[in-house]
């Protein structure tokens, strides 16, 4: 809620219920209006709407997308992360919260529209707008959300520090850290890293969904060719996807962990370059189990 004065529903007029502040100011404590918000992908309502009814039911002005007005509710879970008065790792919560929403908003709405577009669907929503407008009007919407996100975590973390927990990169550690990290990984993570490399004889491997995954460009030395091979960050079957450092409150990603430590992967060869990446698949694809030939193909697609 915001600081504004409390509303009050007037008598009905004409059928439209008005709104007016009440008399009496009570006391609010301040926050931030969620009216700040820069909902660029809300659809603006019908001029005159709150004057009278409007006759053409069929307006795409009085309707909203369904597409959209999930992002807008991202939007205000991550305002709530934004509000320096909540319990600190309540809004590292609400962070993670918009980050799983948009990874399954990619999955299953960014899919379907997807699908909608490939097969030629040109069908307009209530509000006017095409499938393949509403995907442009959703990236354009959460880019400017991963924006805010970003600067939102920047400052969580510099909060964190403040209170003594440190999520530090592993070229920050100093080297009794670094040291005591790697033999962690040596005992706990490498038996369960395993690289997998691109050349003409090993295409490019299948990358399951939602998989945090390296890739690593990298060269035998006195060689001129450049190799790649994907990495596989191990975050499931209990491992953490962050490595706390002895029994202090500093932790580290643990796709950082691998990255820096390579050269237990790679033995003897040069480390050109590594990037984190991920693949977020259709998560509505529907096929057919009966008539597939291949049911491990299936499944790995799937």
């Amino acid at each position: 809620m915001s600081a504004e004065r409390p509303l009050a529903i007037a008598p009905e007029v004409s059928g439209v219920h008005r709104l007016e502040p009440l008399v009496e100011a009570l006391e609010v404590r301040d926050r931030p209006s969620l009216r700040a918000i820069d909902l660029a992908g809300r659809t603006p309502p019908a001029s005159g709407l709150g004057d009278s009814v409007p006759t053409d039911l069929g307006a795409h002005e009085l309707y909203l997308n369904r597409e959209l007005t999930y992002l807008n509710f991202c939007w205000r879970v991550l305002h709530e992360a934004d509000d320096d008065r909540g319990p600190l790792l309540e809004r590292v919560k609400f962070i993670a919260i918009v980050s799983s929403n948009l990874d399954e908003f990619f999955q299953k709405r960014i899919g379907g529209l997807k699908q909608q577009v490939g097969a030629h669907v040109t069908t307009t929503t209530p509000d006017g707008r095409t499938p393949q407008q509403q995907i442009a009007d959703c990236l354009e919407l959460i880019t400017a959300l991963e924006k805010k996100k970003i600067h939102i975590l920047d400052k969580v973390i510099t909060e964190l520090r403040a209170n003594g927990v440190w999520i530090a990169p592993f070229k920050e550690l100093d080297p009794h850290q670094q040291t005591w990290v790697r033999e962690y990984y040596v005992r706990n993570i490498f038996p369960l890293v395993t690289p997998q490399a691109m050349d003409p004889a090993h295409p490019f491997p299948f990358v399951s969904n939602m998989s945090l995954n390296l890739l690593v460009s990298l060269r035998y030395e006195n060689d001129t060719e450049s190799l790649l091979a994907r990495v596989k960050v191990p975050v499931s079957g209990g491992t953490q996807r962050f490595v706390r450092v002895g029994t202090s409150r500093t932790f580290v990603d643990l796709a950082d962990v691998i990255a820096n430590n390579l050269d237990l992967l790679f033995p003897g060869m040069e480390i050109e370059a590594c990037s984190l990446f991920r693949v977020t698949r259709n998560a509505i694809t529907e096929r057919d189990e009966e008539e597939a030939e291949d049911l491990l193909e299936l499944i790995e697609i799937e």
